[in-house]
């Protein structure tokens, strides 16, 4: 009998050590494990959403970053043709600009053109004049031979 409370005793002793150390030990490391265990799940849930997140982020830049590139070529071409537009006005101003001036000369040559036939005019009545006084020598008055030799003068340049 003795084996058999020593036995009993035994398995009494082990069911006592089972016990304190789930309650002490056991409880405690399994709530740890779970906690830690959790926390690793909610770190790889996390990292899974950073990347999901910044794919999507730099899906979005790569949009954004297409989006200002046509922006920027649609400035540029604005530019382009504004730089055009421009320069065209110029050269079209510029045209207008040296007609005014083309035009401007040849009025100032027309009027310097008469004035000089004017003058020659004159010069060569009062040469014809002169020519004809020394060969009539005073028969003819000089103002009446001066206005018949302009006036054939006349009559002869403008015909």
């Amino acid at each position: 009998m003795s084996l058999d409370l020593t036995f009993i005793g035994q398995i009494i002793v082990f069911l006592t050590m089972v016990f304190i150390l789930s309650k002490l030990l056991y409880t405690p490391l399994n709530d740890a494990m779970s906690a830690r265990t959790q926390k690793i799940a909610d770190g790889l849930a996390a990292a899974e959403a950073g990347k999901s997140a910044q794919a999507d982020a730099e899906a979005e830049v790569k949009v954004q970053i297409e989006e200002a590139k046509q922006k920027a070529q649609e400035i540029v071409a604005a530019a382009e043709r504004r730089a055009l537009e421009v320069s065209e006005e110029a050269t079209s101003k510029a045209r207008h600009d040296g007609e005014l001036i083309i035009q401007s000369a040849k009025e100032e040559a027309d009027a310097e053109e008469g004035k000089m036939r004017q003058g020659l005019q004159k010069e060569v009545a009062s040469l014809a004049v002169l020519a004809a006084e020394k060969i009539v020598e005073a028969e003819l008055d000089a103002n009446k031979h001066s206005a018949l030799i302009e006036k054939v003068i006349a009559d002869g340049v403008s015909a």
